[in-house]
C-alpha cells in the first residue's frame, strides 16, 4: 500500500531570513522626519536615519538634536545585534538566539520612540508653536501665510516594527516545524 508522504519544510527557519532582511532594510532607511509645507509653494522636508541624525529640530534646540544624533547609532547597533542574533537562530537547534532577537527588536523602536519624544520635548521647552510628540501635524498662520508642518514616523522604523512580528513568528516557526523534525 502507498502512503502519503508529510509535506517537508527545509531545515532552515526561512520566516527568520525574512525579518533578518526587514532589519537590514530599515537601518538604511529614514526613521524619523518632519515635513513643512506652505503659501506660495513653500515644501520643505528633512529626514533622519539612524547613522545621521539634525543639528537642530527647532531654533535653540542644539542639545536636544544632539541627543537624538548621539543615541540614534546605538539603536542601529541594536537593530545589526538583532540581525545577526535572527540570522544565526535559523540554524534549527538555535532557538534562543531567536528569542533574544525578538526581544531586542520588540525594544528597539520603543527605545527610539522614547529617544524621539525626549528630544523633541526638551527642544520645545515654553516656545508657542512647537511640535509636541514623536509624530503629529500643526498648521501656523502668520498673517496671509499658513504653514503646515507634519512630523513623524518614517519607513525605516515601520519596517523594522514589521522585522520584529516576523521573529516572533519565526520563534512559533521554529518552535512547531524545525524541531519537530528534529526528533
Amino acid at each position: 500500500m502507498a502512503t502519503k508522504k508529510e509535506m517537508e519544510f527545509p531545515r532552515i527557519n526561512f520566516v527568520a531570513l525574512l525579518a533578518g532582511a526587514f532589519f537590514l532594510v530599515s537601518i538604511f532607511l529614514y526613521w524619523w522626519g518632519i515635513d513643512t509645507t506652505g503659501s506660495l509653494g513653500v515644501s520643505q522636508s528633512s529626514r533622519w536615519s539612524l547613522w545621521s541624525g539634525p543639528s537642530t529640530l527647532f531654533a535653540g534646540s542644539g542639545q536636544s538634536a544632539q541627543t537624538l544624533t548621539t543615541y540614534s547609532p546605538y539603536i542601529g547597533a541594536a537593530i545589526i545585534a538583532s540581525t545577526v542574533l535572527v540570522l544565526l537562530g535559523t540554524i534549527p537547534r538555535a532557538s534562543r538566539l531567536l528569542v533574544g532577537s525578538g526581544i531586542l527588536a520588540i525594544l528597539t523602536p520603543i527605545l527610539y520612540a522614547v529617544l524621539v519624544n525626549y528630544s523633541i520635548s526638551n527642544s520645545c521647552g515654553s516656545m508657542s508653536n512647537c511640535i509636541t510628540g514623536p509624530f503629529g501635524t500643526q498648521t501656523i498662520t502668520a498673517g496671509p501665510l499658513t504653514f503646515t508642518e507634519n512630523w513623524g514616523f518614517q519607513p525605516g522604523f515601520y519596517i523594522e516594527i514589521v522585522g520584529a512580528i516576523l521573529a516572533i513568528i519565526a520563534i512559533g516557526f521554529h518552535r512547531t516545524y524545525l524541531t519537530s523534525k528534529a526528533q
